[in-house]
């Protein structure tokens, strides 16, 4: 199966405004809970929570962390860069865990030092050397010197951990004995190739080595980042005794603290890192559709697993009987009452209304039909409705990443185990149209009865000359009309036209219960359209919404 991915051209990353490109990872963390690794949801949640706390912080500051290992000259390196003796130098910090802060200038920095966790103890706010030394106006340089990320107490490294992912720029200070450290590589390196634009890499101690191993280690270590994965790694040279390459190193820190964009371009990598490996999970496929033809197709099925011809078929038959005992000539109708009604026979006992009674007595009992008594569908119909289903899932699912049509399937699945129980449901409540009769029904009726009254007049009529006759009675005048009785007319035409009324209503009744067939049909149908909409259309576009909400966002988050 061949994957269909949209093709929109979207712009080089970086050119995406890092608050649009915050907003998209929320949105698309959002779409994508419950369906991709939940893992790298909650990192994507927590970078957003963090991003969301960094920007409302002044933006006039820039926050640069001294990282390495120990011995690697890093507290050297930051009493070089600061000045003063802030930082004791040795294997083993001997008074606290806790990270060193200096701050230049004169803008509040409590807030940004009280988020990175740093006690008050630990912050000093001084013009150094480095000011004085250099014309460009370094205000709002937060300089951290970390403890060691391979020290003998987890708390140091556990300190170090928190403090990378939040500090604006990383300059790792590495000797030339330990800069090929797999701790480092490993640990901090190789997660973060994405930050490439904020990590410098600082090869301390040159003053050591001679001119060919100088250039052979910094090569090497150059190598060894682009192997790591980082594009373009910035590599400095620097001795904290001979004071070489601290001047690139101030003009670094210059430029960052001067424009000020630090702080947005690390948010920035932390967005694109996690959006990656959401990426990685999500895919770009284009949206699948769900076709008209297959929701056709599967109503089809619901309403043939459903019973609708059958109760289609029984509303007409029952409409026939009753509108023939409503509109029928009295004698014939009345042989009617031994014939069960064909929805009451088909419901069983459960009429509402009031149940017992015959239908036939109660015009306006509502009948409500229990799909329990109608017949259960045929294995069949039953693959049948199966097969629309997994159609449907299908579609929805193609060319989607595994996570995504997973969760696609799962969701149908989950809502496809209802669906029996609905479309019980979905019969039960559709209006058969049993309480609402026609009205001509009640001027037929009256029309029997009165020519069924008329009828036995002339009957009575003529078993009274017949009694007067036998008991040898003078016979009473018999009026006549046309030189015939009108005893005769009365029983003769009552009965004829009765049956003549009875016939044309008949008639009648066949159309409209064709009407009222139709009808219910098309109610049913509609209550069975719902019920695919719920438990097997929106579901999928549910899902389908939620990638195209995901992806459309990763992309942006990416850009």
């Amino acid at each position: 199966m061949t994957e269909t991915v949209d093709t929109v051209e979207t712009p080089a990353r970086g050119a995406t405004d890092v608050l649009k490109k915050i907003d998209a990872l929320e949105a698309a963390a959002k779409a994508a809970d419950g369906r991709l690794d939940p893992v790298v949801l909650t990192e994507a949640t927590q970078i957003v929570d963090r991003a969301g706390q960094r920007l409302r912080m002044s933006g006039e500051l820039t926050v640069v962390a001294l990282a390495g290992a120990t011995g690697s000259g890093k507290s050297s390196l930051f009493n070089a860069l600061t000045g003063l003796d802030l930082a004791a130098i040795g294997t083993r910090r001997p008074t606290s865990s806790m990270p060193l802060a200096c701050v230049w200038g004169d803008e509040p920095a409590g807030e940004v030092l009280s988020w990175l966790g740093i006690p008050r103890r630990h912050q000093v706010q001084h013009r150094s050397s480095l000011e004085e030394a250099h014309s460009e106006d370094l205000d709002g340089l937060v300089l951290l010197d970390l403890p060691d990320h391979d020290s003998t107490e987890v708390e140091h490294r556990l300190i170090v951990d928190r403090l990378v992912e939040l500090v604006d720029l990383l300059v790792w200070v590495v000797d030339p004995q330990k800069y090929a450290d797999a701790a480092l590589h490993n640990r901090y390196v190789k997660p973060y190739a994405s930050h490439s634009g904020v990590m410098v890499f600082a090869l301390n101690h040159i003053d050591k080595l001679t001119p060919d191993q100088r250039k052979s280690c910094l090569n090497d270590l150059d190598r060894l980042l682009k192997s790591d994965g980082l594009k373009s790694p910035a590599v400095v040279a620097t001795s904290a005794v001979s004071g070489d390459g601290l001047q690139e190193v101030r003009s670094l820190l210059v430029k960052r603290v001067s424009n000020k964009r630090s702080a947005r371009e690390r948010l920035a990598a932390d967005v694109d890192r996690v959006a990656d490996r959401m990426a990685s999970q999500c895919g770009t496929a284009k949206t699948p559709e769900i076709a008209d033809d297959d929701i056709t197709e599967l109503v089809d099925a619901l309403s043939e697993a459903s019973g609708l011809q059958v109760v289609s078929d029984a509303v007409r038959r029952s409409y026939l009987q009753r509108a023939r005992a409503a509109t029928g000539w009295p004698l014939t109708k009345w042989l009617g009452r031994f014939r069960p009604d064909p929805l009451r026979r088909l419901h069983g006992e459960q009429v509402s209304g009031q149940q017992g009674k015959a239908l036939r007595k109660s015009a306006s009992s509502e009948v409500a039909i229990a799909r329990s008594s109608l017949p259960a569908a045929t294995p069949v119909q039953r693959a049948r409705m199966d097969a629309a289903v997994r159609t449907i899932t299908n579609k929805a699912a193609e060319g989607l990443s595994r996570p995504w049509a997973d969760s696609v399937r799962s969701t149908i699945r989950r809502r496809e185990e209802s669906l029996g129980d609905e479309l019980d449901q979905a019969v039960a409540r559709t209006d058969l149209g049993v309480a609402s009769n026609p009205g001509w029904w009640g001027v037929a009726r009256v029309v029997q009865w009165l020519l069924f009254l008329v009828t036995l007049g002339g009957a009575a009529w003529l078993i009274a000359l017949l009694v007067a006759r036998i008991a040898d009675l003078t016979d009473p005048p018999l009026p006549k009309w046309s030189g015939i009785p009108w005893a005769w007319i009365m029983f003769v035409g009552g009965a004829v036209l009765g049956l003549a009324v009875s016939f044309v209503c008949r008639l009648f009744a066949t159309s409209g219960a064709v009407r009222r067939s139709r009808q219910v049909a098309k109610t049913l149908r509609t209550e069975l359209e719902q019920v695919a909409e719920s438990h097997v259309v929106a579901p999928a576009r549910e899902e389908l919404a939620a990638y195209s909400t995901c992806r459309d966002s990763l992309a942006i988050a990416r850009q």
